[in-house]
């Protein structure tokens, strides 16, 4: 791997998901059957996929305003899954990994104490997301929405990649029983979320105050190469709410926490999100580290 932070300063960096280049807006209505099922409806697909961007050796979260898109439905939607994947200049699946996270929401997505938004995520090690059965995040015909996908390129190379989205929903029209609506809630350990680690182990944690009451049923993590674990605690009750723990210190996948009956949470309940990186190189390493919580109120 090459030294990170020696082009740590030729880095684009900006927070967890704030963007602030307006695009014109694109309309999906070209759905497609998909092979997922549910006891809820048919379940169909609308892919969609950015431009070809260049990165420079050593881009970390990178974006760029042309990659970005404005999105909107024609009809409402239930959202229940979402896939990102990276393709090369020639069409094909890099060996590196230059995805970095993306979001897709009905605003800028960033780290809010209200936590009132409806979105969904993917990152390098969670880039397939499947909500509970039972459960979707419902985009009216009204809803406006923001696609931002961010890379990171750790070579001593620049390359041109580009990212396509494969999004499962059901549409309104095919329901055949009620969907329980979930809405987005981002915490990171650190702001900016860019940080780095040196060698050996780093623990950093965050604590906040749910400001809502209802359930949780999906946590997916955000984490970089040689991040371990991140864990939510319950420190109201003293109680660990979840951990994820990757299999491959280096580059495994992630798992994610996804609940039918869901974790129930009450308003101003004290939590902490503790992330745990262990860095066996000699040099410092790029590192994010958060949780992309999905929960039903009450």
């Amino acid at each position: 791997m090459a030294s990170v932070m020696s082009a740590a300063n030729r880095a684009v960096v900006i927070a967890f998901g704030i963007a602030l280049t307006a695009t014109p807006e694109e309309l999906l209505n070209q759905f497609q059957s998909a092979a997922l099922t549910s006891t809820y409806g048919k379940v169909s697909e609308i892919e969609f996929s950015s431009p070809f961007v260049e990165l420079e050796a050593g881009s970390l979260a990178h974006h760029v305003p042309q990659a970005m898109k404005d999105l909107r439905f024609d009809e409402p939607v239930w959202v229940i899954g979402y896939k990102t994947t990276v393709e090369d200049a020639h069409g094909e699946s890099p060996r590196e990994n230059y995805l970095c996270h993306t979001f897709l929401a009905d605003q800028r997505v960033a780290q809010r104490d209200d936590d009132e938004f409806r979105g969904i995520y993917s990152d390098a090690f969670t880039p397939d997301i499947r909500l509970p059965e039972g459960f979707g995040i419902l985009f009216s015909a009204e809803s406006r929405l923001h696609w931002m996908p961010m890379f990171n390129n750790r070579g001593d190379e620049p390359v041109r990649v580009k990212m396509k989205v494969k999004l499962r929903l059901i549409r309104a029209k095919d329901l055949i029983k009620p969907l329980t609506p979930l809405y987005g809630s981002l915490r990171s350990v650190e702001v900016p979320h860019l940080f780095f680690v040196a060698p050996g182990k780093d623990e950093r944690q965050i604590s906040f105050t749910c400001p809502f009451n209802g359930r949780i049923h999906f946590l997916g993590t955000h984490i970089h190469p040689y991040g371990v674990s991140i864990a939510l605690d319950n420190t109201s009750r003293n109680e660990q709410v979840w951990i994820g723990k990757r299999k491959n210190a280096a580059d495994g996948p992630m798992p994610v926490y996804t609940n039918p009956e869901g974790y129930p949470v009450r308003s101003g309940e004290k939590f902490r999100i503790i992330s745990t990186y262990q860095n066996p190189t000699d040099d410092k390493i790029d590192a994010m580290a958060g949780l992309f919580m999905l929960y039903s109120r009450e």
